[in-house]
């Protein structure tokens, strides 16, 4: 079995088999050493030489190091690395300018709740407050982002405190964790022993809790269970679908989480958040109970707090004590893990008979509305979404009287669900492209979706490249907005070198279509500063070494999309859609 395909999430977050390697080293060695201790696979990094021994220490190491092209796109492999496996992706990074550009990934990892440790070497601590070069304050720009930040100033303690951002990563409310590494305290001498990991707690429901939960939907009439989070599995995910079914739960996904839950279940009810079904938004308002599975009651769950805020019941069943980020009525709370609840549901006797009459009606409506459908205008011609006669869209080809030919992005995702095979791997980062995404993709197990619920644009590029060498035997797609594929575009390069096998959509509207409608709302007919000017994607992935071509045709795009998925590597699929759609249609 290859190094990636044994990496896929253990049975515990801190497993870590083989022995650990002995013997007097530097610090920076020892750091590696820990980290192969903890099952670390790999690290991302943009190399400085603010932490070259650490560099060297993974030259002998059989941690793979994955070479990025900005310290973003690192940090973001890290982060899908951690959603992907339950362990704390690894980024490294230099200082000053490195540490700025991986804030992003710390942001998301924070926000999104994903275990991540980001190292990042610092200047010598003989010139620290002296605004020496690249000088800046680790726990001052990190300090109100990051669950701990941590300073190696005494080299034997470097051991331990990787075992301590390891352990304070993936506990409790999982998140990101900082590790200076002043330059000279890691070239200092040490005994080289490991530590061993930290157990990490995994909390679980009482017979009481159980009980409390039965009494609760017995008195609804319409509860429904809002799964989230990470760290699920097949089993958990089975054993959870099967209880709340057995109980007459409909069941969402919280927003950008929506591979908790096996989409051909028949409870399941579509997900919550921006871009969410119509039936979906209305069966969550009209629910009495409200029961959150690793997820709280957000603001973007609920439109900004203007939907199913008042329910006559909420229950919260998370790890983490504190509730981050629940808004709203809370009667109890079970702190548990996902996984511990569903091994404490698993083979529960079925409450219900059948499904109830409004769960069957709201799952056929949601099946109803992730159907793609033609353009109102399909007889006269389906290369066209709309022609709008825009010719400022790059690249687009003169159609029928000189209006431009644009890709109908309903029928191409009709086109890319009916090629994708049931365990693909869905990366995306944020803007109007995600919805189509999000609309036509069923997905079937846990990890099937990478997308930052922090809405940070650039993550999908990365997050594909750190999918496919986690599972290299999995199809890797991402879709990708113009503006967000080049805001971490880069990371191909990384693609390329590592010999990952993916496959990017760019939805290129020539502009930064979200902004564009958000203006129509508050400023009509001002659109300032969203306007776009885009390459021939398809030849830039050539480029590389890369597959690529640019589709300017609805009846184009199915031929294009299967060969860009048969090629074994990184491939693009650039298609021009009409800037004035940003939707799919209703």
């Amino acid at each position: 079995m290859s190094d990636e395909a044994a990496s896929t999430t253990p049975s515990s977050p801190q497993s870590a088999p083989g022995s650990p390697r002995t013997g007097p080293c530097s610090a920076g060695h020892l750091i590696v050493r820990q980290l192969e201790r903890h099952g670390v696979d790999r690290i991302y990094c943009v190399p400085g030489e603010s932490y070259l021994d650490v560099l060297d220490g993974l030259h002998d190491s059989p941690i793979r190091t994955v070479v990025c092209r900005q310290e973003g796109g690192a940090g973001y492999m890290a982060v899908a690395e951690g959603r992907l496996t339950g362990r704390p992706g690894i980024a490294m990074v230099t200082r000053g300018p490195g540490a700025s550009n991986v804030m992003i990934a710390v942001h998301n990892a924070y926000q999104d709740a994903t275990p991540l440790v980001v190292f990042v070497g610092l200047i010598p601590t003989e010139v620290r407050g002296r605004e020496a070069f690249q000088e800046f304050d680790l726990g001052g720009w990190f300090g109100s982002t990051a669950k701990k930040v941590l300073v190696l100033d005494d080299p034997a303690s470097a051991a331990r405190i990787v075992a301590d951002a390891m352990h304070t990563a993936v506990s409790g409310r999982p998140g990101p964790v900082i590790v200076g590494l002043p330059e000279e305290t890691q070239l200092a001498r040490t005994d080289g022993a490991t530590v061993p990991p930290r157990p990490v707690a995994e909390p679980g429901p009482a017979a009481a809790d159980l009980e409390l939960l039965d009494s609760a939907i017995a008195r609804a009439r319409r509860p429904v269970l809002v799964t989230g989070g990470e760290m699920w599995d097949a089993e958990t995910s089975a054993a959870v679908a099967a209880w709340a079914a057995g109980r007459g739960v409909g069941i969402f996904a919280d927003f950008r989480a929506y591979d908790g839950i096996d989409h051909a279940h028949p409870h399941y009810l579509g997900a919550l958040g921006i871009g969410s079904a119509p039936v979906s938004r209305e069966a969550f308002a009209a629910a009495d109970l409200q029961i959150f599975l690793g997820c709280a009651r957000t603001d973007i769950m609920t439109n900004s707090y203007e939907l199913g805020c008042d329910p006559e019941t909420t229950i919260v069943i998370n790890r983490d004590p504190t509730t981050h980020g629940h808004f709203g009525p809370l009667d109890h709370l079970v702190v548990s893990t996902t996984r511990a609840f569903g091994a404490a549901v698993a083979g529960l006797e079925p409450v219900v008979a059948e499904t109830p009459g409004w769960v069957t009606e709201a799952r056929e409506a949601f099946l109803d509305w992730r159907e793609p459908r033609p353009p109102a205008d399909a007889a006269g011609g389906a290369g066209n979404s709309r022609n709008t006669g825009n010719s400022d869209a790059a690249g687009a080809s003169g159609g029928a009287g000189g209006a431009p030919e644009y890709v109908d992005m309903d029928l191409a995702f009709a086109a890319i669900r009916e090629q994708l095979p049931d365990d693909a791997i869905i990366a995306y980062g944020a803007g109007n492209h995600t919805g189509w995404a999000a609309r036509f993709l069923p997905v079937h197990g846990f990890p099937s979706v990478l997308g930052p619920r922090n809405g940070s644009m650039g993550f999908g590029v990365p997050a594909a490249v750190a999918a496919a060498l986690v599972h290299p035997e999995r199809t890797v797609f991402s879709i990708a907005g113009d503006g967000c594929f080049m805001m971490n575009g880069q990371e191909f390069s990384t693609a390329m070198n590592e010999g990952a096998n993916l496959t990017i959509v760019i939805n290129d509207n020539s502009r930064y279509g979200t902004i564009v409608a958000h203006q129509e709302r508050e400023y009509p007919g001002r659109p300032s500063g969203t306007n776009l000017g885009n390459p021939d994607f398809g030849a830039w992935a050539r480029s590389f070494g890369g597959f690529g071509v640019q589709v300017t045709r609805t009846e184009d795009f199915a031929a294009a999309f299967a060969q860009a998925l048969a090629h074994p590597g990184p491939a693009i699929v650039h298609a021009l859609t009409d800037p004035d759609i940003r939707t799919s249609r209703p």
